[in-house]
């Protein structure tokens, strides 16, 4: 029997994804266990493996589509079964999601009621609307199949159609978007004049380069830190520390060692350590329970391929240096791709935001909740410093110094907390070696 195969739910905020890739084209046989599809979720990019086995007999959404969960993406069955007929019955009685429902039932009912009388061209990809409206208007086939479509895949839309021919001839040389134009034709049908009005008005506007949507890893990200500033009262505490011996602490073991250690995997130990110390800051608030936690899981927040993500390295409290950087270097090269499975960048204690990479000498970042505290790195930058010498004079000097910002939640941790704990950190950044002590 003929299985819908949909779009999958892989993560707890997960509402939509996007079909990357398909590793199997219609026909073709697929075993289960196999890898079939790969998805984009909130954070990464993730292998479907076939949940059974079957001849792919329809695929419904095409790469680079971004649909809703529990959306049909195609469906799986054995060779010569109808899969319109699996699709029908699957939106009608299973879809979780009405909207969807509504919106797939919508479109595989117009291709289906148009079929009949559009006649067929393989070379022409019309769009349900654009069908419907070729239906309702009685449009010529033959001022149809000349027109370069904007929809997905160069599919013709129902606004390419309301386009005149001259209009388009216009708007391309005028570098205007039609899909922003409206009409003032017959039936809202875009002329000529339309396309010189609109650039007419644009000229005296400030100009737009592009415009995107604000979902996805966008909105996802936006929302959360946004619930977290105006929810969780921040307090910050800033100092500077004296990078000197941390730059050739990490330039020793690099010499003697095959392996190669960075400033963040030290960041990470010495964050490990002073969490062990100060446990309150290892925690989260959950209703009306603050819950802290034995397992010290740090996260590093890096741009990956679609935003921002945090790998977490977890039980920090139980690696040595060399186990960090190890892990380090895996999950932030497979970040950058989007390769991260949700259990790698999920289940985090505490959050280093290192900016050392991108020259930024000091910033202040927002709590990755349910988390109550995060640790913003600056750059490691030379500067003038007063130091005393072995006389106790005070003399000038310059020092390779990095920034750091502590953010901390004051309904869960107060000032001396957090002042404690910077000042532990900044303690084991300046004499590196305590932290494999």
């Amino acid at each position: 029997m003929a299985k819908v195969i949909i779009m999958p739910k892989l993560g707890f905020t997960q509402e939509e994804g996007t079909l990357v890739e398909w590793h199997k084209k219609t026909g073709d046989f697929v075993s289960k266990g196999e890898a079939f599809f790969d998805v984009h979720t909130d954070k990464s990019i993730i292998t479907v493996d076939a949940a059974e086995s079957g001849t792919l007999l329809k695929i419904v959404v095409e790469p680079g589509m971004q649909v809703p969960v529990f959306t049909p993406l195609a469906v799986l069955g054995e060779s010569g079964e109808n899969p319109d007929l699996a699709l029908e019955s699957h939106v009608l009685d299973v879809a979780p999601d009405t909207a969807v429902k509504d919106s797939f039932l919508k479109e595989s009912l117009s291709d289906e009621e148009n079929d009949a009388k559009v006649e067929k061209d393989p070379s022409l990809k019309l769009t349900p609307k654009a069908r419907k409206l070729i239906d309702d208007e009685n449009y010529a086939l033959d001022s149809i199949v000349h027109i370069k479509g904007t929809g997905f895949n160069n599919g013709i839309t129902a606004k390419d159609i309301r386009t005149s021919p001259l209009a388009r001839k216009v708007a391309k040389n005028s570098g205007v978007d039609i899909g922003l134009v409206s009409g003032s034709g017959s039936n809202g049908k875009i002329e000529s004049q339309d396309i010189l009005r609109f650039k007419k008005a644009g000229d005296n506007k400030k100009t737009v380069i592009s415009k995107h949507p604000y979902a996805g890893t966008r909105k996802i990200i936006g929302d959360r830190l946004s619930k977290s500033k105006f929810t969780a009262p921040h307090v910050y505490f800033s100092d500077s520390i004296d990078a000197t011996k941390l730059i050739d602490f990490r330039n020793t073991i690099n010499k003697k060692n095959e392996y190669k250690i960075s400033v963040s995997d030290i960041l990470i130990l010495a964050a490990g350590k002073a969490l062990q110390k100060f446990p309150m800051l290892n925690s989260s608030l959950t209703a009306d329970q603050i819950v802290c936690y034995g397992s010290i899981n740090i996260g590093t927040a890096i741009a990956g391929s679609s935003g921002l993500v945090v790998p977490v390295i977890k039980n920090v409290q139980d690696k040595s240096l060399r186990e960090i950087a190890a892990e380090t270097r895996d999950l932030f090269g497979r970040a950058k791709n989007g390769r991260l499975s949700p259990e790698e960048y999920s289940d985090g204690t505490f959050t280093i935001s290192n900016l050392g990479a991108f020259g930024i000498g000091d910033f202040t970042a927002i709590i990755n909740p349910p988390e109550v505290s995060i640790l913003a790195v600056g750059a490691i930058k030379k500067a003038p410093v007063v130091f005393s010498n072995s006389q106790g004079k005070d003399e000038i000097t310059i020092r390779p110094m990095m920034n750091i910002r502590l953010s901390v939640d004051h309904r869960v941790a107060d000032g001396l907390l957090a002042v404690q704990f910077v000042e532990y950190i900044k303690e084991l950044l300046e004499e590196p070696v305590l932290t494999v002590v």
